[in-house]
């Protein structure tokens, strides 16, 4: 006879998330996961499976989680250049203590993981997809009201502001914000 689950799995895979997100994959210990997840490792195992598929559960509950508190104008129909702009001059402005920025949970597990497990790779690459798919939509509109040039390679650009945005995060965890606002600004009079 199975047994009723005593917690929601949604709320510990959230909590899942964040412990991933501060500490990275290699420094989270199930033993930490046990306590900031509130489940015994039984049931951590017995509702993921594994580790490493907790882990990459909490990718995807990222990928959520950034659709919903991030890139919500970004991934509307009409968005465009002006709202680019004020994504990337938003990210750069956002409030930090130096040294203590979370970043990009995706762009950290590039950092430590990738080259070293082919299912997270997987993983981190389809969330690349997404946001690469997000800006080439965003500079595609931005073509089609006339803000940047008819000629505009939308499939490069969009590959370099993913990797705009990548630097941004690994940037953001050190450098100070008149520096990326120069980043961003460079990166904007590229394309207008």
């Amino acid at each position: 006879m199975s047994r009723n689950k005593s917690y929601d799995e949604n709320a510990v895979l959230e909590r899942a998330m964040i412990v991933f997100w501060i500490n990275g994959y290699e420094a989270t210990s199930v033993r930490l996961l046990e306590k900031e997840m509130g489940i015994n490792q039984f049931s951590i195992y017995s509702s993921f499976t594994s580790k490493k598929k907790l882990f990459i559960e909490s990718i995807r509950r990222y990928r959520e989680h950034v659709k919903q508190n991030v890139y919500q104008t970004l991934l509307r129909e009409d968005a465009g250049m002006k709202e680019l702009e004020q994504y990337l001059y938003k990210a750069a402005r956002k409030k930090k203590k130096p040294g203590l920025s979370r970043g990009c949970l995706v762009v950290n597990t590039a950092a430590e993981l990738v080259s070293s497990d082919e299912e997270i790779a997987a993983e981190v690459n389809g969330y690349f997809i997404f946001i690469r798919e997000m800006l080439r939509k965003v500079l595609q509109t931005a073509v089609d009201k006339g803000e940047i040039a008819p000629d505009t390679d939308v499939e490069k650009q969009s590959a370099f502001f993913l990797g705009v945005m990548q630097g941004l995060s690994v940037a953001s965890k050190t450098t100070d914000t008149g520096q990326l606002n120069d980043f961003v600004s460079v990166a904007l009079k590229q394309i207008k």
